[in-house]
């Protein structure tokens, strides 16, 4: 057996409608806050604090990660993930994009200087600007959109779509 769902039309459905439409906003606006109010989750005590060596002024910092442990060259920024191997201790850098980044800028940055910041042609790109005829196109076309808009809108409020 189906059932079908009707709406009731009350005289005070309007006012309830805009109630709940205005509980419904205030409750979003104050998600934010509530979440901010949260206190902060104490620190994972699994986690040790990173260690520094004391060899070099401290330039290497080491943070045990899973399977091994991350040292980090504080001068260069340079990382390395290093683990127990069968010789001993050893290090393996970790790809760094930031050095691949560099090189593209410089790339780029060359290409730019060998073209002079000009066209092939030697002259500078000039954009013309829009004639009158072409703004007032524009302009009525956005009025246009906005007259459609708003009789959706009126629409939607008054409940005939």
């Amino acid at each position: 057996m189906r059932h079908r769902w009707t709406l009731a039309v009350r005289p005070d459905a309007t006012m309830e409608c805009s109630m709940r439409r205005m509980i419904l906003c205030l409750g979003l606006a104050l998600m934010p806050a509530v979440a901010l109010a949260q206190p902060a989750p104490a620190p994972d005590a699994a986690m040790p604090a990173p260690t520094t060596a004391d060899t070099a002024n401290g330039r290497f910092t080491f943070t045990p990660v899973d399977g091994g442990v991350l040292k980090l060259d504080t001068r260069t920024g340079m990382a390395s993930f290093c683990s127990k191997g069968t010789s001993g201790f050893a290090c393996l850098a970790v790809p760094d994009s930031r050095d691949a980044y560099e090189a593209e800028i410089a790339r780029l940055q060359a290409q730019i200087d060998g073209k002079g910041g000009a066209t092939s042609s030697g002259n500078k790109l000039e954009v013309p600007l829009p004639s009158q005829s072409d703004l007032d196109a524009a302009y009525a076309y956005a009025g246009k959109l906005y007259q459609r808009l708003r009789g959706f809108i009126d629409g939607v409020e008054n409940g005939s779509r």
